[in-house]
């Protein structure tokens, strides 16, 4: 998520929406009994899960792990890849996943999860270091211009939303092709997983989409559903208008409201009802060196740093703190799945010591700095701190 003076925004955005004439969409939801009955229109049934489902219901993903489990070559264990969130701060996993590439020690990694600006880098990372290119292009490159514009007029005489994500979205479709969609497909087939976060609003509840099942459709609606999935992860809610997913449980179509998925999570590796130790077991993995890796694209640790006093400052650290204490809580969570199911866990994040600020929400300056101490970090092992369980 975007930090810089976000809570003005925020409060702005609130200003504006209680001036906005009222909408409903009742008629157009799904209803609180059957919501869990309904599914994308366009794609397979195993799309997509809610993150917090029970074990039988996560039958499909438990499929779908045993492939990917079985195609890990002789030699090796499982790597996953969990991308957090963080926006603009996205510079720093661009940039470690750019260094480290430049070191020959990548590895291709079975799994990659990405939630908010996590989701944006998470294609890339999954089809391997030749995609290295467009993401330091978009985090190095892109200004606040192009991602979201204004707009007053809308938030009072509209749904109150402030802005549009109309450039985001121009964006994600330029970089997104119908090609590379289908290079995730063809990955997909291989036995690899690229799963992206969002929220169901609605339903209040963090949502997991399969985007390499989503492919192996090949249609153009799949496809922009691909798209719409990604730019709803990096939706901020009320700053941004929340993407709808058109649904249906097989008889009537209703709308699902999606935002960013970092208001559920700010980091995921897989479902906790996922029966990750059996799976390796079964799979004999359960004896190799199986590992997460974590990039987190914010500061974990507390800085000090006095405040001005005002009621912007004030609120937007208290943002950033939340944000933070959420980080550290999904982080930990992941912790007692690789201690319970074998795995070692090692990441990296945005060190203290890096101190510039952004003078705008998407920054070229700041991405810059940014991208260029992940790079240091993704060349360097000191970058990573290696078996998390030992760290805190």
């Amino acid at each position: 998520m975007p930090s810089y003076k976000i809570c003005v925004v925020f409060a702005l955005a609130l200003m504006l929406t209680a001036c906005a004439g009222s909408y409903s969409r009742t008629a157009l939801a799904p209803t609180a009994e059957n919501y869990e009955s309904f599914l994308p229109v366009g794609v397979t049934s195993d799309s997509r899960y809610f993150e917090d489902d029970s074990h039988d219901r996560l039958a499909s993903l438990n499929r779908d792990m045993r492939k990917t489990l079985a195609q890990v070559p002789n030699g090796r264990g499982l790597n996953v890849l969990a991308l957090s969130g963080g926006g603009q701060h996205g510079a720093f996993g661009a940039g470690v996943l750019n260094g480290w590439s430049e070191t020959g020690t990548r590895p291709t990694f079975d799994v990659v999860t990405g939630i908010s600006t996590g989701a944006i880098i998470a294609p890339f990372a999954f089809l391997g270091s030749d995609y290295d290119g467009p993401l330091k292009r978009f985090y190095t490159e892109t200004a606040t211009r192009d991602v979201v514009r204004l707009d007053v007029s809308g938030a009072v005489f509209g749904r109150g939303f402030l802005t549009k994500a109309t450039p985001l979205k121009a964006a994600i479709r330029q970089e997104l092709t119908d090609d590379l969609i289908r290079k995730i497909a063809e990955q997909h087939r291989q036995g690899r997983q690229l799963l992206i976060g969002t929220t169901n609003i609605d339903a209040e509840r963090p949502v997991l989409w399969n985007i390499g099942a989503m492919a192996q459709t090949d249609t153009p609606q799949a496809r922009d559903l691909i798209r719409n999935v990604i730019l709803a992860s990096a939706s901020i809610p009320v700053v941004f208008q929340p993407v709808t997913i058109k649904v249906t449980n097989g008889e009537v179509r209703r709308e699902e409201l999606h935002v960013d998925g970092g208001l559920t999570r700010e980091i995921f590796a897989y479902p906790y009802e996922l029966q990750m130790r059996q799976l390796l077991r079964a799979a004999g993995l359960s004896n190799r060196k199986n590992r997460i890796w974590l990039i987190h694209n914010k500061k974990l640790e507390p800085t000090f740093d006095p405040l001005p006093g005002n009621a912007t400052a004030v609120a937007n650290r208290a943002f950033e703190m939340l944000i933070r204490s959420q980080s550290l809580g999904n982080i930990e969570s992941i912790l007692v799945l690789s201690n319970r199911d074998g795995f070692q866990a090692n990441i990296t994040y945005i060190p203290k010591e890096f101190q510039k600020k952004p003078k705008e929400p998407f920054d070229p300056e700041y991405m810059n700095e940014l991208f260029s101490v992940g790079y240091l970090a993704g060349q360097h092992r000191h970058g990573w701190i290696y078996d998390v369980q030992d760290w805190q």
